[in-house]
């Protein structure tokens, strides 16, 4: 690559044998012979010449200021191809337009053509590839003939990178080269929606970014988005997502009051602080989640009024917990609220949704990420570290001991993939919380257990931890080798992302 700067009426010949060139003007104008053939060349025009061709540039009365870069196309279907030449679909002149996006990639690639480190010169090269992109999506009408599906989801493709422009059906159908009513129909094939609703489904996605990322004015961020009239936007705004533009903005914000019982762990994953958090008379608040000087909400005694001192801004109700029918209705007179659908062991699913009602889908996506990273992590430690042990995890009250599969297993034996005892498989068929006798219990030679006492029972205060002065309970394998072991209840029986973490950190500390 070069810069290259020729003084009036001069001329500069070059030849590439094997690769082809791009020849950037930046300013001035002149003539570029290719062969045999001459071509006007002036400021903000870009060109590309095969291989093997003899070239010249000759300026006219001014300077001509240009860049000129060389590269290769290789076929990479298969290692024994991978040095055969593949043809690049287009030479001659090319449309680049902005041309300010083109210089400012190219003059990236400049800055950085030197750099010695080989992360750097791969930065480089990825700087190199957007822009190529950027000059094979200006110029795919030069392309061969598609067929109709692949044209139109092409289309949809140059849809989500220009939907701020104001885009018609008969515009895209045309730029496809597919009748409208065929295009309209693969366009729903492929995206489930009409072309006209996915714009409108895009605008509406990233005015709701610009809502909560900036402080532009309303109608800033329509005609940002690609909408003429701010009353349009409004209405459309309030169609698509519930409310409008100002009080989604406003219920968003980064100091919104939010009340979501036993969901906090959900919250303070997305980054949010609850203004009151669950509290059980039996079990105790969510201790490893550290909000400390929250007000708490004992569900057991605490009523839905007591709320309205703490001047939500949103309610969020779970619906899976028996919701009360005039529950709702209760909150709504204090709050916005909603009732979230969570998914139990499908905690992703659960932070998505609230991530999507919260505006913080990203910061949902973030902590999932590094959720997964975790597990990755300490999957290659067990695995090297337990080589086929077993282990069980129980759930022990002053009433019944329990074998516990609805917090814990989709943790230990799905996400970290560790072994379970066969009586732990054999008894996961039965209701969340059965109970397992002395009997079936004296048969667990897990190699590891796991235990937590649950104290909501009718006996009295720390009765459920006589459980394990048991004569069968010291007898068990696992006790007798000192690899029994007590965890939290309220971090063990919690589906949330910030929960599941710390049981991969206990396991580990444990048996790691």
């Amino acid at each position: 690559m070069e810069r290259g700067s020729l003084a009036p009426a001069a001329l500069q010949s070059y030849r590439e044998v094997d690769h082809y060139t791009i020849f950037i003007a930046i300013d001035g104008q002149g003539h570029l012979y290719v062969e045999d053939a001459e071509c006007d060349i002036k400021r903000e025009s870009c060109w590309v010449i095969q291989p093997g061709q003899n070239h010249w540039i000759r300026s006219d009365r001014h300077v001509l200021e240009y860049f000129r870069m060389t590269f290769r196309t290789l076929h990479l279907t298969s290692m024994e191809s991978c040095e055969s030449t593949e043809p690049f679909p287009w030479t001659g002149e090319l449309a680049c337009t902005p041309f300010s996006k083109l210089v400012e990639l190219v003059n990236e690639i400049y800055k950085h053509r030197e750099e010695a480190d080989g992360l750097q010169r791969f930065y480089n090269h990825v700087r190199f590839e957007e822009l190529m992109r950027f000059l094979l999506q200006q110029n795919a009408s030069a392309m061969p003939a598609l067929d109709p599906r692949k044209a139109v989801e092409r289309s949809i493709e140059y849809v989500q990178q220009h939907y701020q422009e104001q885009l018609t059906v008969d515009q895209l159908a045309a730029k496809a080269q597919v009748p409208r009513w065929r295009y309209t129909q693969l366009f729903k094939e492929v995206t489930g929606q009409i072309p006209l609703d996915y714009i409108n489904g895009l605008r509406m996605n990233r005015a709701k970014q610009l809502l909560l990322m900036t402080g532009d004015r309303i109608h800033e961020i329509a005609q940002n988005v690609g909408f003429t009239s701010e009353y349009y936007f409004n209405r459309r705004f309030k169609q698509s997502v519930g409310i409008a533009p100002g009080k989604y903005r406003n219920i968003h914000r980064d100091d919104l009051r939010v009340v979501s019982l036993f969901m906090e762990d959900y919250v303070v994953a997305l980054g949010l602080t609850p203004i009151v958090q669950w509290a059980h008379s039996f079990w105790g608040k969510q201790d490893y989640l550290a909000l400390d000087g929250v007000p708490t909400y004992d569900v057991l005694k605490s009523k839905v009024d007591d709320l309205a001192s703490q001047y939500p801004d949103v309610i969020m109700l779970r619906q899976c917990t028996g919701l009360k029918a005039d529950l709702y209705e209760e909150c709504a007179r204090i709050a916005r609220t909603c009732v979230i659908r969570q998914l139990g062991p499908d905690w992703r699913s659960t932070l998505r949704i609230l991530g999507e009602q919260l505006g913080r889908e990203e910061q949902a996506e973030t902590a999932i990420s590094q959720y997964e990273y975790k597990v990755r992590a300490a999957k290659n430690v067990l695995a090297r570290r337990l080589k086929g042990q077993t282990v069980a995890f129980l759930r022990v009250s002053a009433e019944t001991i329990s074998v516990e599969k609805n917090y814990t297993a989709p943790v230990l034996f799905q996400d970290l993939e560790m072994m379970p005892h066969p009586l732990v498989i054999q008894l996961s068929s039965q209701e969340a919380r059965a109970g397992v006798t002395w009997e079936q219990l004296s048969a667990l030679d897990a190699d590891h257990i796991f235990y937590a006492f649950d104290k909501w029972h009718q006996a009295g205060t720390g009765a459920e931890q006589k459980q394990i002065q048991h004569p069968l309970w010291r007898s068990l394998p696992a006790v007798q080798n000192n690899r029994a072991y007590q965890v939290d209840f309220m971090t063990w029986m919690n589906h949330g992302v910030i929960a599941n973490s710390k049981k991969i950190d206990e396991v580990l500390r444990l048996l790691a």
